[in-house]
């Protein structure tokens, strides 16, 4: 059974919770899922798996600093492995051709900056979680969120993710390693 290394970093949790459901579909798939928050995990040896995916969330425009660092220390092992990414960005949830370039450049700054070049890479929309921020945090985001004219009651978390793409993510990773 191939041994898979999922990576991410969550900042208020929703990047964890598109890590779980890909890992769902990856032991669907009949591989076996060793996951791992960047921030708080050990350092595991590449390689003992036969691929990696790693994860991370956009905020104040760019990925988490550790998952970028984590990357670029281990960019060739991840180039010599079947490795996707995964980027969760609220920009993605608008589908005007000026954020999804936005969201396509998040992502291409953090290849840039570490020299990896995986095989799959991919954005998902996050959620507006109001109740999971700061006092700070809340103000700004509602702040942005009211000139897009989107929802700005502090009360309620919106979630935007498309759960039907990051299920054909997770099938389509696991038929690159099956």
């Amino acid at each position: 059974m191939p041994d898979v290394l999922l990576v991410y970093a969550t900042t208020h949790g929703h990047t964890a919770k598109i890590a779980n459901r890909i890992a769902d579909v990856l032991r669907e798939g009949g591989l076996s899922v060793d996951m791992h928050d960047v921030r708080t995990a050990a350092k595991p040896d590449l390689r003992a798996y036969d691929g990696v995916i790693v994860g991370a969330s956009v905020h104040g425009g760019q990925h988490q600093r550790e998952v970028v660092d984590w990357v670029r220390e281990r960019a060739r092992a991840l180039n010599g492995l079947p490795s996707a990414f995964f980027s969760v960005c609220l920009t993605a949830a608008d589908d005007s051709e000026e954020s999804q370039r936005a969201t396509r450049e998040y992502i291409d700054v953090l290849l840039d900056d570490t020299g990896w070049i995986p095989r799959e890479t991919v954005s998902f929309a996050g959620a507006l979680q109001y109740r999971e921020y700061d006092f700070v945090t809340r103000l700004v985001m509602r702040v942005l969120m009211r000139r897009g004219d989107y929802p700005t009651d502090v009360t309620e978390d919106f979630e935007y993710t498309d759960w039907e793409a990051v299920e054909r993510f997770g099938r389509t990773y696991a038929a690159l390693l099956t």
